[in-house]
This record gives structure tokens, sequence and C-alpha cells, in this order.
């Protein structure tokens, strides 16, 4: 027969044994402590000065005194002296300072609050299912931190499955962030629940798509974000083929000539587009080759004609002109054996020299025939000024000369210069050298 039981290893009384009550009052005594135990405290290392009778304590890390070597162990006062009981895997017992139940792992006493919690489902103020099995309904939740950082933590199998948080309303999902069965971060939208469109996604090298993001570097839809290109902004231009329909701003290359381009341009082009709405805008346009650049504008949602913008290579050159507008440079000049000329760019021309000479023609006056260095449009007025030198004059006098006469066309006129009233004929010699000859006129009608 063994002497103590399997479990609480209360003595037995063995058979023939004296002194029977001796051990059946030890057995007594330890159900008195085991028996709806309670201890007084658990942080205690070493045992109290004044205990009383059947104190009992659990003891605490760093035991010591009489205490010593006692760790974990349930410490009992009879009155003369601390008994130990040491607890089984399961053992429970109430410490009431903490007004806690403690219960023992085979390792240590933890209380309720200290172990984690295990559940196959949930419910705080409402009922778990068995999809939802956690549940809770209550106007807020907070997960609060503990002293530093807090990270909440949604972890899915495989990167086909989800791990999201789902917004619904009356129980139909209206909006859903996190991993939607990809490894991108995706924002998602629904208006039923049933049908969803990927507002934004972030693939997991960080770059954007979904229906908030260009589809296109064109493409001007309301509420997208734009994307590197757009408009050709940070990379090649996009290009378009018709100048006319280009109504969104932003800059597009363009193949010259195009449609609702000027007819002279020619070879690659960048078209500049700035809109105030569908039917105010302006367009600026540069002939990449040569650098010229035209511009116009929209209005009444009717694009107006193209005007070349000057430069400072523009100023000197062939001139143009239709329908009343320039096309060219701003002054044409040139010179020829017959004088010098000047174009403007707004049809008017003037030819001058300062080296005509007059010779006589009969005794009542002197003539030149000037062909112009280069032919007007129609007649133009022409005038003379007599030089100040005595010797550009031959055979006469200043005073001997009347006004300017002159027989003049578009190519050429013939000037004139007749005696004047009282002065003695033209000699044989007569002649004025170094007439200067200005001639006023249009070189377009």
């Amino acid at each position: 027969m063994p002497e103590i039981s399997a479990i609480l290893s209360l003595p037995y009384i063995q058979p023939g044994q004296a002194q029977k009550h001796v051990t059946h009052n030890e057995a007594i005594k330890r159900l008195d402590a085991l028996v709806q135990p309670v201890v007084a405290d658990r942080d205690r290392a070493a045992p109290p000065d004044d205990p009383a009778p059947g104190a009992r304590h659990l003891v605490a890390a760093g035991s010591s005194g009489d205490w010593a070597g006692q760790t974990g162990r349930i410490a009992i006062w009879d009155g003369t002296a601390w008994g130990f009981e040491a607890p089984l895997p399961g053992w429970r017992l109430h410490c009431l300072a903490e007004g806690a139940d403690l219960r023992f792992d085979g390792t240590g006493w933890t209380a309720e609050e200290e172990r984690p919690l295990r559940a196959a489902s949930l419910g705080i103020n409402t009922g778990p299912d068995d999809t939802d099995r956690l549940s809770l309904a209550a106007p807020s939740t907070l997960l609060n931190h503990a002293g530093g950082d807090h990270r909440l933590k949604i972890n899915r199998a495989g990167a086909g499955d989800t791990a999201s948080l789902l917004f619904q309303t009356d129980f139909a999902g209206g909006a859903e962030i996190g991993l939607t069965g990809s490894a991108g971060f995706a924002i998602r939208t629904s208006a039923d629940g049933a049908d969803w469109t990927t507002a934004l996604g972030l693939s997991a090298q960080g770059l954007a798509s979904g229906a908030a993001v260009q589809s296109a570097p064109d493409d001007a839809t309301p509420g997208r974000l734009m994307t590197v290109g757009a408009f050709g902004l940070g990379t090649v231009a996009p290009a378009l083929t018709d100048a006319d329909a280009a109504r969104s701003g932003g800059v597009f290359a363009i193949a010259l000539p195009a449609t609702g381009t000027p007819g002279e341009t020619s070879g690659p082009g960048l078209l500049w587009v700035a809109a105030a709405g569908p039917q105010a805008a302006a367009q600026r346009l540069c002939e990449t080759a040569t650098g010229r650049v035209w511009r116009r504008a929209m209005a009444g949602g009717v694009w107006q004609g193209w005007r070349r913008e000057i430069g400072q290579a523009d100023l000197l050159g062939p001139v143009s002109l239709a329908d009343g507008l320039p096309g060219g440079a701003v002054f044409d000049s040139g010179e020829s054996a017959e004088g010098r000329h000047l174009r403007f760019a707004d049809g008017t021309q003037i030819a001058w020299t300062g080296a005509a000479e007059f010779a006589r023609i009969s005794e009542h006056r002197l003539e030149h025939v000037w062909t112009f260095p280069v032919p007007f449009a129609d007649t133009p007025r022409v005038s003379a000024t007599l030089p100040g030198a005595e010797g550009d004059f031959t055979a006469l006098d200043p005073g001997d000369l009347g006004g300017l006469m002159q027989e003049a066309g578009a190519a050429s006129a013939a000037l004139r210069l007749p005696r004047a009233a009282g002065a003695a004929g033209f000699a044989a010699a007569a002649r004025v050298a170094n007439v200067g000859l200005t001639a006023l006129g249009r070189w377009a009608a």
C-alpha cells in the first residue's frame, strides 16, 4: 500500500500504524490549505515579519530567507513553521491582493487577463457567424498603443488572396482598400457592392494605375491624376495630326503641314495649347527646323487665323503680304546700280539714289530717266533734292532751275528740271550731277 496519495500527496494511515491521529491530522492540515485555496499575494520573495497561523502566499521569484528555493510554491504558516506545497499543472487559486483567479500552467502562475484568449468565435454586443467570427457592434473601436507604436496587421495566405478593409452601407460594399488578389495595393469603389472599379492601384514598385489615373498622355477626363508625359510634360510630347482638334492644354508633337496649321510650314513641329474652356483656347506653333513661330486663338468656338511671331531672324528678309497680313520678314532691303530700296511688311516701299544726273535735252529743261531699283505695284511719288556742292552744277546756277516735273510709272520715271522763269536758256553743256531722288509707294497693292 502506498504511503501518500497520487495527487495531493496526502499521507495514508498504514495497517497497524501507531499514532494514527498524527497521520490523519497531517492530511487534514494539508487539505485545509489546499481546498478552496486563497493566497494573500504573489509578489513576496521573503516571508512577512509576523504571519498569522494559516497565512498563505505564493513565493515570488528571487526567494530568500525561510522561503529560499521555494519560488512558485504555496507558502503556508502553521503557527510555528513555513510549509510549502508544490503545485501541479492546472491548479487554481485566488489572490486577494489582486482580486484575481490564478492558474498554474506547469511553469508559473497567471491570471485570466494574462493568458492569451483563444476562441473559435467571439461576438461583442452582437453575434458572430461562420465568416465573421469576430463581430462587434459599437459606436467606435479603439486600438490603442502601449506606450509606443501601434500597427494593425492583416495577413493573407497567398498573393492571389485578399487582405483588405471593406467599407459597407447596409452590408453592401462601397469601398475597399488593401491587397485584393495581387501583389499591388488597391483602392476600389462600387455603387452596388457587386461591380467594382479599381480607382487607384499601386504596384509593388510603387507605380500608379487605375481609373483615377490618365489612360493616355492626352486623356483630359476631369478628376484624373496626371502621369509623367501628360500633355507633353516630363517626357516626349504626344503626337497629334489635327491642330483644330487640340483644345486641351498641353504640349504636342505634330508633323507639318497638318490639318489646321499654316500652309507654309513643314517638317516636325511642336504645338502648345492653353485652354480656358471648350470654347476659348490659344495655340502656339513652332516649326522646329527653322524656329519660326505662329500663334492663334479661339473665340466662340472658332479658330482665328494664324499670325507669325517676329523674332530677330525675321527682321530682314523677303517680305510677303496676303489678305492684308504680313507673312515674311519685317524689312526687305537691297541695292543695285539704280540705287537702294527698302520694303516694309505692310506693303510700303521706298527707293532712293544720290547719284542721278540731269542733262540738257533743250534750252528749256534738263531730264533724267530713273529706272527704280525694284518695281512698285503702282506709280510712286518721286521727289528730288539738289546737291549742295557747286561743282555738281555745270553751265548753270541752282537758281536757274524750276520745280521737278515727272512722268512716272511702276518701273521707272522720266524726271525733268525746267528753266526757271526769267532765266537764260540752258547751254548745251548744262547738267546737274549727284541729284538725290526718292520714290515712295507700295510694293503690294
